[in-house]
């Protein structure tokens, strides 16, 4: 039986990496693939903006666990959708784009939307890429997801051109891999496990600060047995936060980001995870050069980017944790914890009364407390700088 390329996009999708939503928007390029998601029933959701479309599928990746995939057309449609893939970048969100491409037979001779999409999205992506045969579409989506989600994930990119979209090939030419994507992890070496929990049980004042790496491990349980176990106060930023709830006992979210400043400002050990010691951390300077520093990172480059780790532990955040749990000993930091917030609270005084104290006009900080009490905490929240 003969199949079509882009019906086989489609089928790998659905069959092989459960793709179910795609955001996309039309275009002449790449409708053999929009007709395949009719037939193996992969919603599109159509949008008004390619960028749009990378950005939808990135927030899908983050908020639902699974790979986001968008489809552009060429040209406009995939410089339109470069911001998205960017952002995606620089957010380490897994996604695949699929894009359209001027005919192969075309290629120098001035083809409708021609021109060189490769070198423009390679800096921003993992890996970026042109299929240049129908039956080896399949291989090209495995290598694809694979590079989307191995290690630190990110965007990638996959040229599909007319040439082998609108073309049908017997199915036996382009058989499925029999499995999807798995993932794989790094472990580290026991010394390194031990070198961490050493600096962590000997800590009298530590905090743990967990960022989107926490988020995308999925980490939950096994973080709650580590801050449980080690009494360590802790809070979680970026994709991280929602792992263990913003009010759990040990959490220092009540005071905000005043609490972590403060924690900072006193802490002895600070256990960093899937954090990037970026801007928004000072690159590093936010944590006191007197403070022992255990970083954790399933990218190795991270471990002493801008900031010397006194202990570095590299791998999947579930799978590092549950490593180091059986090394570090039980631990009660109650008294460090109501000190914290004992010296954050008087920083945030005024807000907390903002907060309590109607006004006329209503203060935004009561107003986001408002809504929050009304809508509760099994929601989205959605803010903009």
């Amino acid at each position: 039986m003969a199949i079509k390329g882009g019906h086989l996009v489609a089928r790998y999708l659905k069959e092989v990496e459960g793709v179910g939503t795609v955001f996309a928007l039309s275009g002449g390029h790449i409708e053999a693939i929009l007709d395949g998601f009719t037939q193996y029933q992969i919603r599109a959701i159509d949008v008004r903006h390619e960028q749009v479309a990378a950005m939808a599928a990135h927030a899908w990746s983050v908020y639902t666990g699974q790979t986001g995939v968008c489809l552009v057309t060429a040209g406009p449609g995939f410089t339109n959708a470069l911001t998205g893939i960017a952002n995606a970048f620089l957010d380490n969100a897994p996604l695949v784009v699929l894009c359209g491409k001027h005919p192969l037979k075309e290629d120098l001779r001035g083809a409708l939307q021609e021109m060189n999409q490769i070198d423009m999205v390679k800096p921003i992506t993992k890996w970026a890429a042109t299929c240049y045969e129908t039956k080896r579409i399949p291989e090209y989506l495995s290598i694809a997801f694979r590079h989307a989600t191995m290690g630190r994930p990110g965007p990638v990119f996959l040229e599909l051109p007319p040439d082998i979209l609108n073309v049908s090939i017997p199915e036996q030419e382009a058989p499925l891999p029999k499995r999807h994507t798995r993932k794989y992890t790094v472990h580290p070496d026991d010394a390194d496990l031990k070198q961490a929990a050493d600096l962590i049980n000997g800590a009298k004042q530590p905090l743990f600060l967990g960022g989107s790496g926490v988020g995308f491990s999925g980490c939950g349980s096994a973080l709650k047995q580590f801050v449980e176990k080690t009494g360590i106060p802790f809070i979680l930023l970026n994709y991280g936060r929602g792992e263990l709830p913003d009010n759990h006992p040990q959490s220092i979210w009540d005071v905000g980001n005043i609490g972590m400043m403060v924690t900072l400002a006193q802490a002895d050990m600070v256990v960093v995870a899937g954090l990037r010691l970026n801007w928004l951390m000072q690159s590093g300077a936010i944590i006191p050069p007197s403070v022992k520093v255990v970083r954790i990172d399933i990218d190795p480059h991270e471990i002493d980017r801008n900031r010397q780790a006194d202990a570095g532990l590299v791998g999947d955040l579930d799978s590092v944790l549950n490593q180091l749990l059986p090394y570090v000993k039980k631990n009660d930091h109650d008294a460090w914890l109501k000190t914290l917030r004992a010296a954050s609270a008087a920083f945030i005084d005024s807000e907390i009364k903002a907060r309590e104290t109607p006004s006329e006009p209503i203060h935004p900080i009561r107003l986001a407390a408002q809504i929050q009490k009304v809508v509760g905490d099994d929601a989205y929240y959605v803010t903009d700088g």
